[in-house]
């Protein structure tokens, strides 16, 4: 659409949203016309390309006009995280401000939400949505339009699943409400906003229905510098860090796979001689949600400064301007690196991101992401545990204290069948969660009550409006002056009194039941050890798949050679499906795992023919081993508490038995040629 037509179209969104750009971006063009429609849409773009403005513009002028009636919600906006959300609502302050339109947030730690008298806007999370949805109910009954930020970081997850119940109850409370005259019409606008999925049209008709996708297909330059780097040593880190002055780059975002590695390159660099002196930050989950904030803030004002971080700034947080992304070693999925390297120069037209390798693997794997990084994850089987957790909050939204299974099976159409419900059920009145109350009626019962009295306490072992893991059995980290509590982490052995944490050496002055009283050391110095315990990330089955080409072998080559161990035979699955591959072998024939069970096992003999197993072989494995797969497969907290069939059937549903064996078919058992033999060994054996 001509930008001067589609200007005229925003009479009073352009300005606020667009007038300081004079332009739309390719995105706004595109999506701007159809939400004017009506249409329901995902939004498909590369970082920094203006989908928010994009979804929020539209919608803005479409339901909330000037004359329109004060203290409803109309407009929900669904956010993965709540730093995302503290961002948003801080860009969001002054287009809204110009536009007279209230907007409010609610989250576990910040909740400005009146649902007594809404305002227009909330943002939120699915968690908090379901917490609003259970106690709070008729402040969402004029919901006209809701954007799902992020989309891509729900997908193939237990919160996606979640989330796409919520929508279904949110639905379902606007058609009750329109019909009791509650509200004027039931129908809701959806606008999902994401990277690049692998297969968009599935992935929007899970959320919401009649979506259409609209991608600019445009996606930003990123120059990449692969550098080796000595493990434990990081000169090489520091050597690049010096050329910054040259390049005229003032800030760096630096991550790494571990919290321990976090640590332990913050204190480094601390420590060592780089262009930022004390601006050397560090940033990871166990980090008090406070203390994280403020280390974004001061990392963003800052002019010259560095962040090391795990996961945690993945996302969007505006962290101001960066020059650079640095990759400390290979994450395990091409959608973790696809997120970081999009932090790097997000107001540019080109980005700029390094990535340091410690190992011959850490460089191929590198080599390989920079080819996968176009896609995420497709969608995954519907994860039944969220039922678990949804009936306990739809039990607590219950105007009766109880629940019937018809209404119960409208909210899981499509997701679970009324004899599944029924199974869990009946396992929750067994383990008296449930208890019968009316015929055909379930009320919460003891052990239910018992959870719904502990959800204030730091102890609570299960959330009842979330589906991620809770860790209850953690420290604090106290300041012993301020008394501030500064991060947790979990209940570890102490050998010794000296500890890193935001890279600066800490002493331990005493230990209570629930905290450790620390300090800061005086000695800065040589930093000692980390507070946490280091892990590597699991190895996906798309990235151990694309290893092989980074060496020149054929598509589905599966080389083995003899060594004095044994013979070393590369299946390039990933950590998961090696792991099922090794023990369906040992079936047959002895094997054992290699140094990196993801890419490679290690065969007694030489493998001539690999057995052909059915479904049926694999799915039977898997029912025995259920219980070895359930932490692999983020199945969600709630999951122990299934039927043990329906755990059983999770596992197999979520391990994709047909995929497994149409990857195991198309490995070419073969001698590996003479010339890679040392490439080979050198990617088991992580040598540098």
């Amino acid at each position: 659409m001509n930008p001067q037509v589609l200007r005229g179209r925003l009479p009073r969104t352009w300005g606020p949203f667009f007038g300081r750009h004079g332009n739309f971006t390719s995105i706004q063009r595109l999506a701007i016309p159809a939400l004017l429609d009506g249409e329901s849409a995902l939004l498909q773009a590369g970082t920094a390309s203006g989908k928010t403005e994009a979804a929020l513009a539209p919608l803005i002028e479409r339901h909330l006009a000037p004359d329109r009636e004060e203290g409803r919600l109309k407009l929900l906006i669904l956010l993965p995280t709540r730093a995302l959300i503290s961002d948003l609502h801080h860009r969001l302050e002054a287009p809204l401000d110009q536009l007279r339109v209230s907007c409010a947030v609610k989250t576990r730690d910040v909740n400005s939400f009146h649902p007594r008298r809404p305002a227009d806007v909330l943002l939120t999370t699915p968690e908090s949505l379901d917490s609003l949805l259970a106690s709070e109910p008729k402040a969402l009954i004029h919901v006209q339009a809701v954007v799902i930020d992020e989309l891509h970081t729900f997908i193939a997850s237990v919160r996606g699943d979640q989330l796409r119940v919520l929508l279904a109850r949110l639905r379902h409370l606007r058609t009750y409400a329109a019909g009791r005259g509650d509200a004027g019409d039931d129908a809701i606008q959806f606008a999902a906003l994401s990277a690049t999925l692998a297969q968009p049209e599935i992935s929007a008709a899970r959320y919401f229905p009649n979506g259409r996708v609209i991608s600019t297909g445009e996606q930003r330059p990123i120059h990449f510098d692969r550098l080796p780097l000595e493990d434990g040593e990081p000169s090489a880190l520091f050597e690049y860090l010096k050329t910054f002055q040259q390049r005229g780059w003032k800030k760096a975002l630096v991550f790494c796979n571990t919290r321990a590695e976090v640590e332990v390159y913050a204190a480094h660099t601390r420590a060592g001689q780089t262009p930022f002196g004390g601006a050397v930050y560090a940033h990871y989950s166990n980090l008090a949600p406070e203390r994280r904030r403020e280390i974004e803030e001061q990392f963003s004002l800052a002019e010259a400064a560095i962040c090391f971080a795990s996961s945690t700034l993945e996302l969007g947080i505006d962290i101001g301007s960066l020059d650079v992304v640095l990759l400390i070693g290979a994450p395990g999925s091409a959608e973790a690196f696809t997120q970081r390297i999009g932090r790097a120069s997000r107001r540019r037209q080109s980005a700029e991101a390094a990535c340091f390798y410690r190992t011959p693997l850490e460089r191929a794997l590198f080599e390989a992401l920079t080819t996968l990084r176009d896609g995420f994850t497709p969608p995954t089987p519907f994860r039944p545990a969220v039922a678990i957790q949804q009936i306990f909050s739809l039990l607590k939204a219950s105007p009766s204290a109880g629940l019937r299974l018809n209404p119960l099976s409208a909210v899981f159409d499509g997701l679970l069948t009324t004899v599944e419900l029924e199974s869990i059920l009946g396992e929750l009145q067994a383990a008296a969660y449930l208890t019968v109350g009316r015929p055909g009626e379930w009320r919460a019962g003891p052990r239910l009550n018992r959870l719904i009295d502990l959800q204030s306490s730091e102890r609570v072992p299960l959330s009842l409006y979330s589906n991620l893991q809770i860790n209850a059995d953690t420290l604090k980290i106290r300041d012993q002056y301020s008394q501030r509590v500064v991060a947790e982490v979990d209940r570890l052995m102490f050998d010794d009194n000296n500890l890193l944490l935001e890279g600066r050496r800490l002493n331990v002055e005493w230990v209570d039941g629930d905290a450790l009283w620390v300090s800061a050391a005086r000695d800065q110095v040589k930093p000692l050890r980390s507070i946490y315990r280091s892990a590597r990330p699991v190895l996906s089955y798309e990235l151990a798949h694309a290893l092989p080409q980074q060496l020149g072998l054929p598509a589905g080559s599966a080389p083995q050679l003899e060594t004095d161990g044994g013979w070393l035979w590369f299946h390039w699955l990933g950590d998961v499906y090696g792991r099922a591959l090794l023990e369906l072998l040992r079936y047959t024939l002895p094997a054992e795992p290699s140094d990196q069970p993801g890419i490679a096992l290690l065969l007694l003999d030489e493998l001539r023919q690999l057995p052909r197993w059915t479904v049926s072989d694999v799915s039977r494995y898997l029912s025995d081993r259920y219980r070895v797969y359930e932490p692999l497969l983020g199945l969600g907290a709630y999951h122990t508490l299934l039927p043990v069939t329906l755990r059983r059937g999770a596992v197999i549903d979520q391990f994709d038995v047909t995929r497994f064996l149409d990857a195991v078919s198309r490995l070419k058992v073969e001698r590996a040629p003479e010339s890679l033999t040392e490439s080979l060994v050198s990617l088991v054996h992580d040598q540098p």
